[in-house]
C-alpha cells in the first residue's frame, strides 16, 4: 500500500507542471486514477474471503485527428496492492491503438485497424475462481462503395485469452458482405460469407482440446422504413463446422445446418407517438458460432430489445433484455436469458448517479447446471474541479445454482480519484 501512496504523491506533483504536449499532428496527454476496493468475495466461493485493496492507474494517451488517418494509442498500468490477500498484489497492463481513414462519410472507403493487450484478475463465475488473464485483440474492418448502389466490406476479429487457470482460447471471426440497394421492389440484397476458427487449451472436465473451423453463407432482404430510420432484414443461409473427433465421439466431426435471422434495427417504437423512446430489436435462430463440449449443434433463439426513456431532462430510463449463447472459460455452452432496469440521473451539473437492477438465469451445457443472478449496482461521479473526477461504485450480485459450490453473494464496494494532466 505505501508503494501506491508514493506513486499517487508523485503522479499529482507531476500534474502540477504537465500538460498536453504536441507531438507532430497530435498530442500526448497523461491521467492517473487512485482507487480504494472493498470486495467480500475475492474467490467467488459459498465461504467468502474478503479484503480491501488500493490500484494506482497512471495512463499515458496519444490521439492525432489530422490528415487521411486518425491515430490514437493508450498505455497504463495498475498497481494493486491488497491488506492482507498479499499474494494477490500485481501489475497489470492495459495497451490499445487505433488507426482509421477519417471522414469515411465524405469518401467512398472506410477502414479501422485496432489491437489491445490487457492484463486482469477477477472472479469467474463460470469456474467459481477467481483468474489471471492475458488477453489480447486484433480487430480490422474496411468497406468499399463500388457502385451508386452497391457496396463491399470485410471485417476480422482474432482474440487470443491466456488463462492462469481453465481454458486458453484463440477465436479468428471473418466475413466479407455484399449489399446492393433497392434491389428488389425498395428492398437491399446482402450476401455474406464467414470464416470462423476456434482452438482452446482443453483445461476442461474433460481434457479434450476443441479445434473448430466454420463456414457460412447467408443472403437476404433488408428494408427500411419510417424515413429510413427502422430497417427490417431477413437472412437465410447455411453454415458447415469441421470439429475434431475427440469433441464429441457419438457424433459426425462435420455438421451442418441452415442459419435463420430476423433483425429490426432502429426505433421500432414511432417517434411521432412516442418521441421520448428509442429502441432497438434483433432476433436469430441459429447454432452456437462457437460450440463447447458436446454441444450438438442444436438451435436456439438468442437476441436484443433495448428501449431507452427519456423521461425528463436530467432522468433517462433504460431497460434491456437479450438472450445469447457464449462459451464458457471451461468450454461448454452457456446459455444466457438476461433482463436489466437502470436509471440515469444528472443530479447537478457536474454530478451524476447510476441505478441498475438486473436478473438472469443461464444453462450450462453438458454440465447439468442452471444458475439464477440477481444484480444491483449503483454509481455517483462527481466533477469537483477542472481536471478531478471522483466515482463512488456498488456492485452487489448473488448467484442461485443446483450446484451448491456455485452459489455465492459479492459486494464490491470502490472510491477513485482520477485527474487528467
Amino acid at each position: 500500500m505505501k508503494t501506491i501512496l508514493h506513486a499517487a504523491g508523485l503522479a499529482l506533483i507531476a500534474g502540477s507542471v504537465s500538460a498536453a504536449i504536441p507531438v507532430g499532428r497530435g498530442e500526448i496527454s497523461a491521467s492517473a486514477a487512485a482507487t480504494v476496493t472493498y470486495d467480500s468475495n475475492l474467490f467467488g466461493t459459498n465461504d467468502a474471503t474478503g479484503d480491501t485493496f488500493g490500484t494506482l492507474t497512471p495512463r499515458v494517451s496519444y490521439l492525432k485527428k489530422a490528415g487521411l488517418i486518425e491515430a490514437s494509442a493508450n498505455a497504463g498500468i495498475s498497481f494493486l496492492r491488497y491488506l492482507e490477500q498479499t499474494e494477490l498484489d500485481a501489475e497489470n497492463l492495459d495497451l490499445d491503438a487505433t488507426l482509421q481513414i477519417t471522414n469515411a462519410s465524405q469518401r467512398n472507403y472506410s477502414g479501422l485497424v485496432s489491437a489491445a493487450y490487457r492484463e486482469s484478475a477477477d472472479v469467474n463465475t463460470d469456474i467459481n475462481a477467481r483468474i489471471e488473464t492475458q488477453a489480447t485483440t486484433f480487430i480490422a474492418k474496411g468497406a468499399l462503395i463500388t457502385g451508386p448502389r452497391s457496396q463491399v466490406a470485410t471485417n476480422a476479429n482474432y482474440s487470443d485469452t491466456q488463462r492462469s487457470i481453465a481454458s486458453d482460447q484463440q477465436i479468428l471471426s471473418t466475413d466479407v458482405i455484399y449489399a446492393y440497394s433497392d434491389f428488389f421492389y425498395g428492398n437491399s440484397l446482402r450476401i455474406a460469407g464467414n470464416y470462423d476458427t476456434l482452438r482452446t487449451s482443453g483445461e476442461n472436465a474433460r481434457g479434450v482440446a476443441l479445434d473448430q473451423k466454420s463456414y457460412s453463407l447467408t443472403g437476404g432482404l433488408n428494408r427500411t422504413f419510417a424515413r429510413d430510420v427502422l430497417r427490417f432484414g431477413f437472412n437465410y443461409g447455411y453454415r458447415i463446422v469441421n470439429r475434431s473427433s475427440e469433441e464429441n465421439p457419438d457424433r459426425p466431426a462435420r455438421q451442418s445446418g441452415s442459419i435463420l435471422s430476423v433483425i429490426l434495427e432502429g426505433p421500432f417504437l414511432p417517434a411521432k407517438y412516442f418521441p421520448k423512446i428509442t429502441s432497438s430489436f434483433s432476433l436469430s435462430y441459429q447454432s452456437a458460432a462457437t460450440p463447447g463440449i458436446n454441444d450438438d449443434g442444436s438451435k436456439e433463439l438468442v437476441g436484443t430489445l433495448r428501449l431507452a426513456w427519456e423521461a425528463r431532462e436530467r432522468t433517462r430510463v433504460r431497460f434491456s433484455a437479450y438472450r445469447t449463447q457464449r462459451l464458457a472459460v471451461s468450454d461448454v455452452t452457456v446459455v444466457t436469458t438476461s433482463v436489466q432496469l437502470g436509471l440515469d440521473q444528472t443530479l447537478r451539473t457536474n454530478l451524476t448517479g447510476t441505478l441498475t437492477a438486473g436478473y438472469d438465469w443461464s444453462t450450462y451445457d453438458e454440465m447439468d447446471r442452471d444458475d439464477n443472478v440477481v444484480s444491483a449496482s449503483a454509481g455517483l461521479r462527481y466533477h469537483f474541479a477542472r481536471k478531478w473526477d471522483a466515482n463512488l461504485t456498488y456492485f452487489f450480485n448473488s448467484i442461485s445454482s443446483n450446484l451448491r459450490e456455485s452459489t455465492f453473494d459479492r459486494h464490491v464496494v470502490s472510491l477513485s480519484v482520477s485527474y487528467q494532466f
